[in-house]
């Protein structure tokens, strides 16, 4: 006997609401003890770093907070407790990496480190016909912080992570989902995070080690400042040869500038802290974060499984 259509559609849609309220439910959970736990931070100097030690700050966990600048480091010196612990750390220096593990295992000992952010990164060069533009150095300028600075620190921060059963938490991006010309550099380093972050969780599992992925669309932060990336594409244009320049023209190249400061809603960055706060001291965290409106097409578009 078949199923009328209707009562099919009824009872998915039962099933889908039942799903969507037990995980909103689960996903309420806060762990309890947050002062017993510890995080590392990278790229702290601004941005999502920047909030996100301070949110943990006031919500009592111990952070080393890595900073790129000694004046990121004295900044939140100043505005934060004392439980934070401001280090320098350049994520594309291997001794620096090397530095900041020593200063930590001394510090959580026997307990390990509960979580480890990701979040350092740069724009690089970006811009209309800078994939045609950019050299293996550019590249590799981007790869050295966005993606093998991470998977240095990672690898590096795995045995304390390992003790605690914790978890890493790295930042993608939209442009990990699908390809934007605009930004080879960067897109070519955000796809790198995505696929390392998948098989690192799957590797972890065995350890009780969670890997979580925050990929957020267009936010208020200096990396989405329009001025260093004019002054980028400028660098690159002007070291273009007199062939390349005659070929793409200056009217393409003020096409790029304009669609660079072009007027667009960058809203405030308080959702990917959210996620981020979410991913490291919710009881049953998600493997992914999918943060702002503008990305929503690009999920719907190409989606990759968790």
């Amino acid at each position: 006997m078949e199923v009328p259509v209707v009562l099919l559609l009824e009872i998915t849609a039962v099933v889908c609401v039942t799903y969507l309220a037990v995980t909103w439910w689960l996903e309420r959970g806060c762990l309890s003890q947050l002062t017993d736990k510890t995080v590392l931070i990278t790229g702290c100097d601004t941005g999502f770093g920047n909030l996100l030690a301070r949110r943990l700050d006031q919500l009592g966990l111990r952070v080393f907070a890595g900073c790129l600048t000694e004046a990121g480091v004295a900044e939140l010196r100043q505005s934060c407790s004392e439980r934070l612990q401001p280090i320098r750390m350049d994520v594309s220096s291997s001794d620096s990496v090397q530095d900041a593990f020593r200063v930590v295992k001394e510090a959580v000992g026997s307990k390990g480190l509960h979580g480890l952010v990701n979040n350092a990164g740069i724009a690089g060069v970006v811009g209309a016909g800078t994939i045609a533009w950019v050299t293996k150095e550019d590249y590799q300028a981007v790869l050295n912080v966005n993606l093998m600075g991470m998977i240095d620190i990672t690898k590096t921060f795995l045995p304390l992570l390992k003790k605690s059963r914790g978890r890493v938490v790295n930042v993608a991006s939209a442009a990990g989902r699908v390809a934007m010309p605009h930004g080879g550099p960067y897109t070519v380093s955000k796809y790198g995070v995505e696929a390392f972050s998948d098989c690192l969780r799957r590797a972890m599992r065995v350890f009780g080690v969670k890997v979580h992925i925050v990929e957020p669309g267009f936010f208020r932060t200096g990396m989405t400042n329009p001025e260093p990336a004019l002054r980028r594409l400028d660098q690159i244009w002007q070291r273009q040869s007199p062939e390349t320049k005659a070929e793409y023209g200056e009217e393409f190249i003020q096409a790029a500038k304009d669609r660079i400061t072009a007027d667009r809603f960058m809203p405030d960055p308080v959702a990917v802290v959210d996620a981020m706060e979410h991913a490291l001291c919710a009881t049953h965290p998600r493997s992914r974060y999918v943060v702002g409106r503008d990305v929503c097409t690009i999920v719907l578009a190409s989606h990759r499984p968790g």
